[in-house]
Formats: structure tokens, sequence, C-alpha cells
């Protein structure tokens, strides 16, 4: 478990923190970052001592502080366990691979749920159209809400599936709130391979339908995933629209190096650039 030691100068006294104050942001943030989940045992308090670089009096009165909050829990005999997840915990999701928030969720140890919920027969738009190679006006299934973590709006979620891969009454007869379509989906059967995604910036405000849904006082940035989900034969059998609130989804990629261009070697590039500062420019005369 590593991190920063905290230090003690810089800052005046005046303005800086106390010290337990200072330890009991820097275990969230490592809690944070070392991906803890729900009953996982933390660190014990000498390892702690040493990545912080503090007495044991303050490391305990800031583990006594997140005790205090509920987010830790402390077992005579046993240790140190995580009660929930610091306010700061996000979904993690590697674009490289096709698994739903459900599955980052359970790592975390967050609890997922729904709020205005809602699953209907609706024609093919547009959009579905285009992305389900669907004919306008086919029948769709239509899944949205409030995706909630730990109970607080976390984003809007808007699902379409065609009616003849799963069908509205059984949508709302199996559809689990604190899961994913696509998990539905997968245990139906359907034999989901792959998947293809657009990321956008976007702003959206307290008058905008999606930040009214997620009950915004204010604007607000967000971040908007478009995504098709397809057969293993190629097939497009899922659309999604998921615009998550700033803080709540962190995505992250693998890349393998594939091309670059190699540069010149120093001595042959600076022979031509010494080659072309001797050059004559055009339409220059000699001087005697």
């Amino acid at each position: 478990m590593g991190g920063s030691r905290i230090g003690r100068g810089g800052e005046s006294p005046r303005k800086r923190p106390p010290l337990y104050l200072q330890v009991e942001r820097r275990i969230e943030d490592l809690l944070l970052r070392g991906r803890y989940k729900a009953g996982d045992r933390i660190p014990p308090e000498t390892e702690l001592i040493g990545t912080l670089g503090v007495s044991r009096v303050t490391v305990r009165a800031g583990l006594a502080r997140l005790v205090d909050r509920g987010m830790l829990d402390r077992r005579q005999g046993s240790g140190t366990f995580l009660v929930r997840p610091p306010d700061g915990a996000r979904l993690r999701s590697g674009l490289e691979k096709l698994e739903t928030y459900t599955v980052h969720a359970e790592r975390l140890g967050v609890r997922l749920s729904s709020e205005d919920l809602k699953i209907e027969e609706v024609g093919a738009g547009p959009d579905e159209v285009e992305s389900l190679e669907a004919v306008e006006g086919a029948p769709l299934v239509r899944v949205s809400r409030i995706l909630l973590m730990e109970d607080n709006p976390a984003a809007w979620m808007v699902d379409f599936v065609p009616a003849d891969v799963i069908g509205t009454d059984e949508v709302r007869a199996r559809f689990r709130p604190d899961a994913m379509l696509l998990d539905l989906l997968v245990s139906e059967g359907v034999p989901v391979g792959s998947s293809q995604m657009s990321i956008e910036a976007v702003m959206i405000g307290p008058d905008d339908p999606v930040g009214a849904r997620l009950k915004l006082e204010a604007p607000s940035a967000a971040l908007s995933l478009i995504q098709t989900m397809y057969l293993a034969d190629g097939r497009p059998v899922q659309r999604s629209h998921d615009t998550f609130l700033p803080g709540k989804l962190n995505l992250h990629v693998v890349r393998e190096l594939f091309e670059v261009r190699k540069l010149q070697e120093p001595s042959a590039f600076s022979g031509q650039l010494s080659a072309s500062q001797c050059t004559e420019r055009p339409g220059a005369s000699d001087k005697p």
C-alpha cells in the first residue's frame, strides 16, 4: 500500500489542518486507490505508520474518526475492516474489456440501485434505426432509469433492445434494479460478443431533461457514453446511452505499441542540417 508521507513543513501552522485530520484524509485516499471493497481488512497500523510517516497515536486518531463516521469497523484481535467505500469511490472501467458496471461495483463493494425505473415497448427512432439496423417503428424494449450509487444519483441510463430478442414482459419480470440490461441478456443466453462505444464530455443543467432527472441545481459537466453491443456474428443487439455525473465513473484503456516513426540518427541529422545551412538560398549572390 504505497503513498507519500505527510509533511509537517511548508504551510503556516494556522493554515495547515491538524495532523490527525491530514491522516484521516490520506487514509481515505489510500483506500480509494487501493480499491478496497466493503468487508475487506485494511492495512494494519504498523504499515500505515510507515506509509504516512507519522506516530502510532496520530494514526489511531485518524482511524478513530473514520470509525466514528461509520466507514471503518475495528474488531478486537482481528483488525480494522472497511464498512463502506469512501465518498470518492467511483466505478472503474477498462475500455479494452466488455464488462458491466455491476461487475465493477461488486469489486469495489459499492451498492447499486435504481430510481424512476421505466420499462416499456417503443418504436425504433432514427438513432435506433442506425445503430440497431432496425426498420423505423420496429418494436423495441426501452429501459430507462436513474442509476444510484450508495443511494446517490450517479447516471441517467437509457437502453434499447429489439423485442424479438427479449420481450417487454420478460424484461419487467426479470430485470434487477441493481444490475444492467446486458447482465440480463447474457443470463438469458444471448451471445453478446463485443461492443463499440463513443465517449463525449457534455454540459447539462437543471433545465435539461437529463439534468432535471438527475436533480441538478446548477450546470454540471458530465460524461456521455453511447454504446452498441453486438452478437458474436456481428449483428447489433443493444443500444445504450449513459450520462454519468462527475466523480462517478473512471475510464481507462491499456494500449499496445503498434507503429512509430523511427527518428534519424543524431549524426546524420546534424550532417543534413549543416549541409542545408551551407546551401545558397535562391536569388542570393556571392559577396566579396
